[in-house]
């Protein structure tokens, strides 16, 4: 099972669940109901995913719908040995490894070409909220995410 479909951007939790552009937060949500989910109240929605087996490692991923539209997926993965860790652990030299690690596995996974048709691709470190993940923002019809960023 390929996880990103570079062709349309569908991303594969397995093989019941393809979240893509055409797939909106209610069809998501009505595959996964039991699913930790955010209304932030300002049309932005997301919907959490734990603990999910993908290629042998553990996921997560969290997906954000704006106006119940497919806006971004932000994902990462953690060893078994990591979930022991807690933010006494934390340090920020080690928390750039791990957007490295994400940065190598994207390019195993996908080559070095991140942006699409349909979005972008990358992985990214936030010094705010400490954590690095990888991102997918997508394009929606003919409006771009806001500044393309990640």
């Amino acid at each position: 099972m390929t996880i990103i479909n570079l062709e349309n951007g569908d991303f594969s939790i397995d093989n019941n669940i393809v979240i893509g552009r055409d797939k909106s937060y209610f069809d998501i949500l009505e595959l996964v109901p039991q699913n930790r989910t955010w209304d932030i109240g300002n049309g932005y929605k997301w919907i959490y995913f734990e603990n999910v087996d993908i290629e042998n490692l553990i996921f997560y991923v969290n997906v954000c719908f704006h106006n119940n539209r497919l806006f971004c997926i932000d994902f990462g993965f953690v060893t078994e040995q990591e979930k022991k860790l807690s933010w006494d652990d934390w340090s920020e030299k080690e928390e750039l490894k791990r957007k490295d690690i994400y940065e190598e596995w994207l390019t195993e996974k996908i080559g070095e070409k991140r942006t699409y048709s349909w979005g972008k691709i990358g992985a990214s470190y936030d010094p705010r909220g400490g954590v690095s993940s990888m991102v997918i923002n997508y394009v929606n019809e003919n409006k771009p995410t806001e500044n393309g960023k990640f």
